[in-house]
């Protein structure tokens, strides 16, 4: 079934199947036709000869019926022939140019027999050695089988072509219901979960399938935006006591004395600040909102400037940062956070290495596709752990000393999704290279 996931395929596929049904069925007919009028001159053929032939007559009384019936009016289509055991002539109104063989046999013009274009013949050996044929035409209209073929070809090709105009409408109509589901998914991929199916007829199947698929739309929705809230709610109303409780022990950090564990409650209080905002930060990026502010940039000279600036911070951590490859890529973003996005990136790396590893970032436009890329090589993300590394607080249990809280990449990957991109792990050798795969501006 592999060729015909394609609506398309299996729309052909069907016009050829009923057209090969279509067109054994016309030669089925047109046989079945012949036959037909085949079988009724046989009759007649046999019948004639019955009636000639009663009584057993001689040649002589034989020849003299032939020469009678054959000026008869009903039988003026029949053609007779006489011949003795060595071929002489004795009666009848036909020359064949060849003998015709015993039995019932089909006749075309190449019988040598005049005016006949196709038709049957009856043979006979008689007791006396003697041969009397019949031949009668089964085309009484000169170009009859023609006009037949014709005739049945436009009937059929009739019926051919609305069952193909039907299957083609059918196909319109089904691409259409498709394209419009596809089209609101589409849109609720982007973020804008407001996106239904155009619902044109209520009553048909497809609108019924539009409806439920509306109504099953609406439920998302209504449970995307109750999960939204509940998590703005939470981090909102967690953030102002967190921050009160943070100030507070700043202030006694500060005052001469303090406990070193004054220092580190400060410190772990503003890293679940750091986290909330991030979570805050990762759904008003996921929302879609920030497209409106999208500007033609070029991500090179971007990726150059935040490099630069992030150098001293690298060095000072024992790490080295460089810059590789930096084609021109121009791509529509909010340079906000696509500097944020490179910063993580980085951050991650210099987190997530040992002092002397190298950090490289590249920039690089292929296939429609700007492509940024942040490499190290450190020890990297083993291929079953790079899926957990991406969801929200996934962190590896090789990082779990390692300063954090397993929003950075997950973060990245929201700014990706944002600007119509992807974000990739895969394996520096040695080292892991975080791809970013933006489109580029037109």
């Amino acid at each position: 079934m592999a060729p015909f996931r394609s609506l398309r395929a299996l729309a052909f596929a069907f016009i050829a199947a009923i057209s090969l049904a279509t067109l054994l069925t016309f030669g089925a007919v047109y046989f079945a036709l012949l036959g037909a009028i085949d079988r009724q001159v046989d009759k007649r053929l046999a019948g004639e000869s019955a009636e000639l032939l009663q009584d057993n007559p001689d040649v002589v009384l034989l020849a003299l019926r032939i020469t009678a019936e054959s000026h008869r009016r009903d039988s003026g289509d029949i053609g007779f022939l006489l011949v003795d055991a060595r071929g002489r002539r004795l009666a009848g109104n036909i020359a064949p140019s060849a003998p015709i063989p015993l039995g019932i046999s089909t006749l075309d013009r190449g019988a040598g027999i005049l005016g006949l274009t196709r038709g049957r013949a009856l043979v006979e050996r008689l007791p006396d050695g003697s041969i009397f044929t019949l031949a009668a035409e089964s085309e009484p209209i000169d170009h009859h089988d023609t006009q037949r073929v014709l005739i049945l070809a436009l009937g059929f090709g009739a019926i051919l072509l609305l069952v193909v105009l039907g299957i083609l409408a059918l196909s319109l109509s089904i691409r259409r219901n498709i394209e419009a589901v596809r089209a609101a998914a589409e849109a609720i991929v982007e973020g804008d979960l407001r996106a239904r199916v155009p619902v044109a007829a209520p009553g048909t199947a497809f609108g019924r399938q539009a409806g439920a698929f509306n109504r099953m739309l609406d439920r998302i929705e209504a449970l995307m935006a109750s999960l939204a809230q509940v998590s703005n709610d939470v981090a909102h109303d967690l953030r102002t006591p967190l921050a009160r409780l943070h100030g507070r022990l700043a202030l006694l950090a500060e005052q001469p004395g303090a406990a070193p564990a004054l220092h580190d409650a400060a410190a772990e209080s503003e890293d679940l600040l750091a986290m909330f905002a991030a979570i805050l930060r990762i759904a008003e990026i996921e929302g879609g909102d920030r497209r409106a502010m999208f500007v033609p940039l070029d991500l090179g000279a971007l990726v150059t400037d935040v490099t630069e600036s992030l150098e001293v911070m690298v060095e000072d951590s024992g790490r080295t940062l460089r810059l590789g490859t930096l084609a021109p890529a121009p791509v529509d973003g909010d340079a906000r956070l696509l500097t944020q996005l490179l910063v993580n990136l980085i951050e991650n790396a210099v987190n997530h290495t040992p002092p002397g590893a190298m950090i490289t970032v590249a920039v690089a436009a292929q296939a429609g596709r700007a492509m940024l890329t942040v490499t190290d090589n450190g020890p990297g993300i083993p291929e079953p752990d790079r899926a957990r590394a991406l969801r929200r607080f996934g962190r590896l249990d090789a990082s779990r000393g390692s300063p954090g809280h397993g929003l950075g990449l997950p973060l990245v990957q929201a700014i990706a999704w944002l600007h119509h991109g992807t974000l990739e792990l895969a394996d520096a050798a040695p080292g892991l290279a975080a791809r970013i795969s933006l489109p580029l501006a037109p």
